[in-house]
């Protein structure tokens, strides 16, 4: 029995290898490697029970020791490398060095992300080993690493069809984002449209946006290039419900309107409707005007009484032309240290505009600010009829205003509420009253929205306006590819000195080392 026991020692080692091959081939079996390993373990010990001095010599004999010592150190560095990389996971740090930032999150991503109440599943339906499944792993992580409470899993439709059919994914490259019991599917994946995903799945309601209409103002619905179809999808995406508002069907402006902008109006409102407007801001209420020049000048008086100055003048910017404009596109690049346009630094253009500032006659608690400014080579020209006539104007000393020339204001009115000269207070206000007032609306329409920095400015103030403070940043915009040119010269280089002569000048040195230690071995 002793010698045949001495064969119990490599059959047992044999068993353990071929459980190992049974596991790996078919796991979902546990006979395959369950019985071989409960096999090995028994010859295993009846090797031992028969040899014992043989197993005491393996156990004690120099090279086990030796080994020992050695699988210590391995394990003790392995230890220390698990330390670190825990560490690290814990507490990273990334340094975007591209020109575009294009590994870094937006201002408006991060502030939403550090703003998050409840945590937020990503799950990203991508086919294994993708393009798409690498862009997304690459994006979901820049925004697991902002936040701790944005998880997310990239799953693969095919190796798992059950999940797919689960969550009502029928096809490749979809991201199912889940928050608070709600949940957003969309299709195509961008830093701008997953921020939008998640904005929508972790706030509980919409807020509505009323457009004012019946006085020639820019329709929403309109698609041509004077309309405002791209800043309805535009509000869309930002989990905004936008309807249209005529004043004369009703005696007050909705309760739950967050937001009332007039669009360019062409004709003056009535008087029921501007008291309606009056009382709406004096209450809490937020407006956006946008008025073009030569435009409902009773909307100028209006806003006259609430230390707002339209001027009857129309913008004439000479550096415009510089950048393929006309004119009487005035470019804004000056901005001041507002929440609308603070680190704001994107230029944007406003076709056809008119002066805006503030007044010298605000009532108390009413606080307005201007906003954006032209440069300096920019004048408010107030002789219209030659403007209009003969297309020639000139700046006027003494008559016109020269750049920088206030484009836009903005507005406050104190909670205590607007105070008339004899001290009466006037109707007491829920809230902060805000309004913002542009003098042009051209730069909405759907000519002129993506130009520049157009669309960001119109979010920015109309985010402001919301109180959607998380939502005044810079948006996402698409990474600029740089690619690296070579001459011919220098891509024969290129091949040349890393895979030729490096690798040649490593084996010289090593052959003249080699060489050189046999000739002083004596």
């Amino acid at each position: 029995m002793k010698r045949v026991s001495r064969h119990f020692g490599p059959a047992g080692l044999a068993l353990i290898i071929l459980g190992g091959l049974g596991y790996a081939m078919a796991p979902q079996f546990p006979g395959f490697y369950v019985i071989p390993w409960a096999l090995a373990a028994l010859a295993l010990i009846l090797y031992a029970l028969f040899n014992p001095q043989a197993v005491r010599g393996v156990f004690f004999s120099r090279s086990v020791r030796y080994g020992a010592g050695s699988a210590f150190s391995v394990l003790l560095v392995l230890g220390i490398l698990v330390f670190a990389a825990a560490l690290t996971a814990k507490h990273s740090a990334r340094l975007d060095l591209t020109s575009d930032r294009r590994f870094s999150l937006a201002p408006q991503t991060l502030k939403i992300l550090a703003s998050l109440p409840d945590e937020v599943r990503v799950t990203g339906f991508f086919q294994g080993q993708g393009a798409g499944e690498a862009a997304a792993r690459t994006l979901f992580e820049q925004y697991a690493h902002a936040s701790d409470r944005f998880k997310f899993e990239l799953v693969d439709p095919d190796r798992n069809p059950a999940r797919a059919k689960n969550a009502g994914i029928n096809r490749y490259d979809v991201t199912l984002i889940e928050a608070s019991g709600r949940s957003e599917k969309i299709s195509k994946l961008s830093e701008e449209i997953l921020t939008n995903a998640i904005l929508r799945v972790i706030r509980p309601q919409k807020k509505v946006i009323y457009f004012l209409t019946g006085h020639g103002e820019r329709d929403i619905e309109n698609e041509a290039k004077n309309g405002l179809k791209e800043v309805r999808d535009l509000l869309a995406g930002q989990n905004y419900e936008v309807r249209p508002l005529l004043l004369l069907r009703t005696d007050k402006v909705p309760e739950d309107a967050a937001v009332v902008v007039a669009a360019g109006p062409l004709r003056d409102l009535v008087d029921q409707e501007t008291e309606m407007l009056d009382l709406f801001m004096k209450q809490g209420g937020h407006i956006f005007f946008m008025l073009d020049p030569e435009t409902a000048p009773g909307l100028a008086r209006f806003l006259a009484g609430w230390g707002v100055r339209l001027g009857d003048d129309i913008i004439v910017d000479k550096m415009s032309r510089l950048f393929g404009g006309d004119y009487l596109m005035p470019l804004l690049s000056k901005y001041a240290d507002h929440p609308v346009t603070r680190d704001f630094n994107m230029a944007s253009f406003f076709p056809l505009a008119r002066s805006v500032s503030a007044g010298d006659n605000a009532p108390a608690g009413v606080k307005v600010e201007p906003l954006a400014f032209t440069g300096q080579d920019a004048w408010a020209e107030t002789d219209l009829q030659r403007l209009n006539a003969e297309g020639k104007a000139a700046p006027d000393e003494g008559q016109d205003q020269f750049g920088p020339v206030s484009l836009a204001v903005v507005g406050t009115v104190a909670p205590a509420g607007v105070r008339d000269n004899s001290g009466q207070s006037a109707d007491i206000p829920q809230g902060e009253g805000k309004f913002i007032v542009f003098g042009d609306s051209d730069f909405a329409t759907n000519a002129y929205l993506n130009l520049q920095g157009n669309s960001d400015l119109f979010l920015n103030s109309l985010s402001w306006l919301a109180e959607e403070s998380d939502l005044v940043a810079i948006r996402a915009k698409d990474t600029e590819s740089k690619p690296l040119l070579l001459s011919a010269t220098q891509a024969r280089l290129v091949f040349w000195l890393p895979v030729v002569v490096l690798p040649l000048f490593v084996l010289a040195f090593g052959l003249f080392i080699l060489v050189r230690h046999r000739r002083e071995q004596p």
